[in-house]
């Protein structure tokens, strides 16, 4: 399976791997996810196929009332540390460029509000 992303539920742009991040975006690889079918908490960097420090994003195995599956939460961890860690079950976007087809459009700096760790 190839690279593959979802947006970030703050500010739209993808989670990414270090492969495909600069110096500018690199803020971008430590993320946020909360599962859809368990509500675990995945925090570390993402690596462009589906993990989060080696542990696989579980997908497919939720569906939800329609039967239709539902994907993870997903943040760039200074996001969520900016609108103080939210516990959302509000499923992200696919990334269209799958975090890893892309120009110049995500190279933006971290929130430039005060993060608490």
């Amino acid at each position: 399976m190839g690279f593959f992303s979802w947006n970030c539920n703050v500010c739209k742009h993808p989670m990414l791997s270090r492969h495909a991040s600069n110096s500018i975006n690199h803020w971008m690889v430590r993320v946020v996810v909360i599962e859809a079918h368990t509500g675990k908490l995945l925090r570390g960097e993402y690596d462009g196929y589906g993990r989060v420090d080696d542990r696989e994003i579980h997908l497919g195995a939720w569906r939800d009332n329609h039967g239709l599956e539902k994907d993870p939460t997903c943040y760039h961890e200074a996001c969520w540390l900016k609108v103080g860690k939210p516990n959302s079950d509000k499923p992200s976007s696919s990334s269209r460029d799958q975090g890893y087809f892309f120009g110049d459009e995500h190279d933006v700096g971290p929130p430039t509000t005060k993060l608490e760790e």
